[in-house]
């Protein structure tokens, strides 16, 4: 009677460690590092310019080439005063963009809901004198900003471009 049911133990506990093996769940995604997000926006870890243009976001030493490159031509610092050669976001967008990446779930609520703490620093970041007017404007263009193919930077971009283009936004946040 022992040994049967000890069997039984053992074929239970067996059936029930392959089920569990069959079913794990998966690994937890991490969110990239923010240099491997620079990519998404056109340019790899030597930043914009010439070098952006021709290499593109290719990772490895290929972005060495491109910062030479970049150096080389002064196109990087000419593409940042002219907003031209993938350098088409100032330093206030790019810190936007950055606390966007590493906050975007609750930013992505706080946009939702129109306000919260994550539009507040936004807003700061953004050197917005009202942070209800910026809260207001996420909400209801929400989809815009937060598409799926949004990466930080993308979203950062669309802020920028609402700044300029709406009257609320432009009375309320410094131009950039």
């Amino acid at each position: 009677m022992r040994k049967s049911l000890y069997g039984l133990f053992v074929m239970s506990f067996g059936v029930a460690v392959a089920a569990q093996a069959q079913n794990q769940t998966p690994h937890r995604q991490y969110k990239k590092p923010l240099a491997q997000v620079v990519s998404g926006q056109g340019y790899g870890l030597a930043g914009c310019g010439l070098g952006s243009i021709v290499f593109g976001p290719q990772p490895g030493l290929i972005q060495v080439v491109a910062a030479t490159v970049n150096g080389t031509s002064y196109s990087q610092s000419l593409g940042i005063t002219s907003g031209t050669s993938n350098c088409d976001i100032p330093r206030m967008g790019a810190q936007a963009a950055a606390f966007i990446h590493v906050n975007k779930e609750v930013v992505m609520k706080d946009a939702a809901r129109g306000g919260g703490e994550t539009i507040n620093a936004l807003a700061d970041i953004l050197d917005c004198s009202d942070a209800s007017v910026l809260g207001a404007n996420m909400q209801k263009n929400y989809s815009n900003y937060f598409d799926s193919k949004n990466n930080s930077y993308e979203i950062s971009r669309r802020l920028l471009k609402a700044i300029k283009t709406n009257s609320a936004l432009k009375a309320v946040c410094k131009p950039v």
